[in-house]
């Protein structure tokens, strides 16, 4: 496989980037942080669909990218002469994935699992394997020599891939104990051959028992179903019996009920016939007393006449008093009003002038706001000026201090001769110029002020006069808001006086006596007793026809209940019931009951025994099955067991058979490498089946610990190599052609990195792809293609 071209979009820190790798030794240099180690990143995200770190997928997106942004990785590729293309990318928030691989420009795969598969059928490794295999870091260099013993071991293994064989050997071993304690603990729970003979004899006994009490159920039930059916003829007989008796009760309580609701209604008949004797005596009286209704309905009309006349009266007279009042009240609105009108005379004028004056105040206010402008600027002017002659006072004092060799402050030429004609220069542009136009300034300062003044008084005099006016206006205005309302109540007295005298007119027609009305009233009192009288008896009299109708109703009623009484007399004395008979019947069947309810009884008593029998049989029969189905698991499980332990045999022998040839292709390829690099000064590096390091130096062979840091680093390349390429041929995968190493000279002196480079460009004819990721900038130019980030 040689990696080609690479492309991003939103991938992590980069927005859209573009590399073409190249072939040879290839250095990615870049400062930290700046995504060196990304690109590889995206690489292993290309081929496999994940990241070296697996983690949150939303760290993927750049931060700058929007949900709707699309991430992409696009990766070429060459493997066996062949040109591959890989696509991936995640969309929308979710960060849906999705994949397509090209083969010649030629889609052959979709979907993100189905790219995986195939990237895994086609380089022969996982994602796990191509990472150990094609990538490693300083820090994986460092660790095969500084590791402890055990910690080395369990780190190349890990980059072999044989923790996995670990991993399942150690699961054989844990299953294989688990198995063990699990036959163990079966064996001291399993019935023996003893307590399965005794448990089948205890159920053939409990069998026998079960048959007898059945068969003594069977006799008993005989015999309580003949008493059952006699004491369904009893029951039978006790109905008819209740039944008797309660028609019996029923025609006597019915017998009774009628003579009672005639007795009642008898009683009633001699009330309705006193009822109807008062009446007939009530109307009698009502007909003697007729003729006060006649009167008093009379006497009340004339006094309703009366009382009209009256109430005419009593309003003429307030009519009257209320002429009095209005004439009164007309009067002095007619003088209030005239008051006012002569004190509101000369109001618009007064408005006139107010107007005016406010106009003359305005004026002034502008002509003072004028001279304070002009004052503002006259006094601005001055202060220049002051502000011009203190800079030039300074100027002839430093020309002064400084002497006639000074500078010229103008043109910086030295002065010389020209010393004292520039004091003079100066101190006349002072007193001539600048002093003459603050004169000037002062004088039209004076003459602005003066004006100011006068202004200000004046609009001094003018608001005391506009104040004055105003407090005149506001009385004036005060009085016009009094003449309005005396107009509106002089207007509505005079309306009223003219309706009272109409209303006057209009009552002249009606005359009151007022003994007449006192006469009226004193008959009307002394009938009104006899009257209320009259009103009581028609009322009672309403009845009459009522109590006729009732009475007439009720000697009807009173006939049918005698005949229905006779009736329900004769038809209680044909019921013929035998009140000794039933109790001896009763007493029967309640002796017969209580014989079926003991052979019930004892029934149950003996089926519970049977039930219990049968309980017993039952948990008998289920320990013996249960009991021959504990004992076919723990067959199975003591044949599980002896598989497990075939396995873990197996694969000890093929670890032993792996060991023996991986240790052996690390040490051949190491070898031939570092005989390569170090120029056949050492002969060959060693590998233990534990992975320990031994370097020959002459012929010895030595730890590797003895050596220069160097030599070290060296052999550590070689070794990282080696097991890369075992890894390669392991797993079937011939065609990798690219390693990638990342910061593999760490804190390196320039002596080191230099031996390193060296080194790389040494073994590179062996691969036609190195990528040597860094963030040291001045080793650049030992590449033959470089990436700068």
């Amino acid at each position: 496989m040689i990696l080609s071209k690479l492309h991003l979009e939103n991938f992590k820190k980069y927005t859209s980037y573009d590399i073409e790798f190249g072939e040879g030794l290839v250095g990615i240099i870049g400062k930290n942080g700046s995504g060196k180690s990304t690109l590889f990143e995206a690489i292993l995200f290309a081929l496999y669909g994940e990241m070296k770190n697996r983690g949150n997928r939303e760290l993927i997106r750049n931060a700058n990218a929007s949900a709707k942004d699309a991430v992409v990785v696009e990766l070429e590729f060459e493997f066996e002469n062949i040109l591959y293309k890989i696509q991936r990318e995640f969309r929308g928030k979710s960060l849906t994935a999705n994949a397509k691989l090209y083969k010649n420009e030629e889609l052959t795969t979709s979907g993100a699992k189905e790219v995986t598969a195939a990237i895994v059928n086609l380089t022969k490794m996982s994602r796990d394997a191509f990472m150990h295999t094609l990538f490693a870091s300083q820090k994986e260099l460092t660790s095969l020599s500084t590791l402890k013993n055990e910690d080395r071991k369990k780190m190349i293994r890990r980059l072999l891939g044989l923790e996995k064989i670990d991993f399942i050997e150690n699961a054989l071993v844990e299953k294989s104990r688990q198995l063990g304690r699990e036959i163990k603990a079966f064996d001291e729970v399993l019935l023996s051959a003893e307590d399965a003979k005794e448990k089948q004899e205890q159920i053939e006994a409990s069998q026998a028992t079960k048959e007898a009490f059945a068969k003594e159920i069977e006799f008993k039930s005989k015999e309580l179903e003949t008493i059952k059916l006699h004491e369904q003829k009893l029951k039978y007989e006790l109905e008819i019996l209740t039944k008797t008796k309660e028609q019996k009760q029923k025609l006597f309580s019915e017998f009774e009920l009628i003579k009672n609701t005639k007795s009642l209604e008898l009683l009633n008949e001699a009330k309705l016939i006193a009822e109807n004797h008062e009446l007939e005596h009530k109307q009698q009286k009502l007909q003697e007393l007729s003729h006060f209704k006649t009167e008093y309905i009379s006497l009340q009309e004339e006094l309703k006449t009366q009382e009209k006349l009256k109430e005419f009266h009593l309003k003429k007279e307030g009519l009257n008093k209320e002429l009095v009042q209005l004439r009164e009240q007309y009067t002095k609105g007619k003088n209030d009003i005239g008051a006012l009108e002569s004190a509101c005379g000369n109001y618009d004028a007064l408005l006139l002038n107010a107007k005016n004056l406010e106009v003359t105040l305005a004026i002034l206010q502008e002509q003072i706001s004028a001279k304070y402008t002009i004052e503002n600027e006259l006094k601005a002017e001055i202060a220049g000026e002051q502000k011009q002659i203190a800079v030039t006072n300074e100027k002839i004092k430093n020309l002064r201090e400084l002497g006639s060799d000074s500078a010229c402050p103008t043109c910086t030429r030295p002065l010389l001769e020209e010393y004292d004609r520039v004091i003079n220069a100066l101190v006349e542009a002072v007193t001539n110029t600048h002093q003459k136009k603050i004169s000037e300034y002062q004088k039209q300062l004076q003459n602005v002020l003066t004006q100011k003044s006068a202004f200000e008084a004046e609009k001094k005099l003018k608001e005391k006069e506009f104040l004055e006016l105003s407090n005149t206006l506001k009385v004036i205005e005060s009085k016009l808001r009094d003449l309005k309302m005396a107009q509106e109540h002089f207007k509505q007295v005079e309306q009223k006086g003219l309706k009272n005298k109409e209303e006057l007119k209009a009552l002249e027609q009606y005359a009151y006596d007022e003994k007449l009305h006192e006469s009226i009233k004193t008959s009307f009192t002394l009938l009104e007793p006899h009257y209320k009288h009259v009103i009581s008896l028609e009322t009672e009299l309403k009845r009459a026809p009522l109590v006729k109708a009732e009475l007439t109703a009720l000697i009807k009623k009173i006939e049918e209940l005698t005949v229905a009484e006779k009736a329900k007399e004769a038809e209680f004395h044909l019921v013929i019931y035998d009140d000794v008979k039933h109790k001896h019947t009763l007493e029967e069947h309640e002796a017969t009951l209580k014989t079926i309810e003991t052979k019930t009884t004892f029934l149950n008593e003996i089926k519970v025994q049977i039930a219990t029998i049968e309980g017993v049989i039952k948990t008998l029969q289920s320990a013996l099955l249960h009991n021959e189905t504990q004992k076919k698991k723990v067959q199975t499980k003591k044949e599980d067991l002896v598989d497990y332990e075939k396995i873990k045999t197996s694969l000890a022998e093929f670890k032993t058979r792996l060991n023996a040839k991986i240790a052996p292709r690390i040490s051949a390829l190491a070898s031939e490498m570092f005989v390569q690099i170090t120029k056949g000064k050492y002969q060959h590096i060693e590998v233990s089946n534990d992975f320990d390091f031994f370097i020959y130096d002459e012929g010895k062979k030595y730890p590797i610990e003895r050596f220069s840091g160097g030599e070290i680093d060296l052999a550590n390349l070689v070794l990282r190599i080696a097991i890369s390429k075992t890894l390669t041929e392991l797993s079937g995968a011939s065609s990798i052609g690219f390693l990638a190493f990342d910061e593999v000279f760490g804190s390196q002196d320039e002596g080191r990195r230099m031996e390193i480079l060296e080194a790389f460009h040494t073994i590179k004819e062996q691969y036609r792809q190195i990528f040597l990721i860094s963030h040291e900038m001045e080793i650049k130019e030992m590449f033959e293609k470089v990436v700068e980030l």
